[in-house]
Order: C-alpha cells, then structure tokens, then sequence
C-alpha cells in the first residue's frame, strides 16, 4: 500500500492488492483504457487532458459506471475491463481504478465538459506541472497505477 499527499494537500492511500480493496465498491472510478497499443485520454474543457473516470449513479457499480464513463468520454466500445486497484483521498473519497481494452470508438465523447480524446505516440509517465493535464493527475496516482496498467496484457495488445 502507498500513502502520500495530493496535489492538493490531502492524504492518499493506494493499492494494487485486491486483498487490501474495501468491501463495498468505490463511489467514483478512474479508467485507463488502452486502444490500439494507446492510452486513451480526453480533453476536458476547464482541467486539460485527463483519463476517464467519474462518480457511480445510484444503484450502479463501480464496474457498469467504468463502463459508462469510459464510453460518454471517449465513445469507446470495451472489448474487455478489470479493476486494477483502489485509493481513497482524505478517508472519504474511493475510486475504484480500471484498465480496459477499447473495442473501438463509436462516436465522439458525449460528456457536457469533454472536448475530444486524446492519444500520443509515447505514454506520457510523468504528468506533474505539465499545465497541458489535469491537475487530478498531478499524484502519485497517475504514475503508479500506470506501471501497473502497463504490466498488463489489455496494454500490450496491438490489434483486435
């Protein structure tokens, strides 16, 4: 387990240790979705670009909202979705983290506040200060679970 500070001065625990998950799923989720060998991001209008992610409705699990989220942001169709760890800010705020494997996108993001979806040639790793991304990516979050997410097969496929 990993505990450090947010970007906004607020404590952070992460793990990628499924033993370690709380019981109930998180209310909010973070998606690393992986297409054609690339991470995909989104542009959001006000933070800059940033991975999908967002809050679990009423009555949803943080599986199905991965889903949802993943889709309304970017239009990607999932071939195949795993949560891959789990961190709480200031003891409150759970997010369940997700990597999945884009089936391909159908439509431009549908969100009210995303631009346009974003991907780079090479994986940015360090994301800190660079005012292009989102603040939400400033943590040690973003780092660590993408060493994580990279380690996995849905990140190595090429081709589908």
């Amino acid at each position: 387990m990993y505990a450090f500070l947010d970007d906004f001065g607020l404590p952070v625990t992460l793990t990628f240790d499924p033993q370690e998950y709380h019981m109930h799923d998180a209310r909010h989720v973070l998606i690393f979705p992986f297409w054609q060998g690339k991470l995909l991001f989104t542009r959001h209008r006000e933070r800059g670009i940033e991975l999908p992610g967002g809050k679990v409705e009423p009555g949803e699990s943080s599986l199905a909202a991965a889903v949802r989220e993943t889709y309304e942001e970017t239009g990607a169709v999932l071939n195949g979705i795993e949560r891959i760890g789990q961190y709480t800010v200031n003891e409150e705020l759970r997010k369940d983290i997700y990597i999945a494997l884009v089936q391909h996108c159908s439509h431009p993001p549908t969100g009210p506040d995303v631009w346009e979806t974003v991907t780079f040639d090479e994986i940015p790793t360090q994301v800190q200060g660079n005012p292009t991304f989102s603040r939400f990516l400033y943590d040690e979050v973003y780092p660590l679970a993408l060493e994580q997410a990279l380690k996995h097969p849905f990140a190595l496929k090429k081709t589908y």
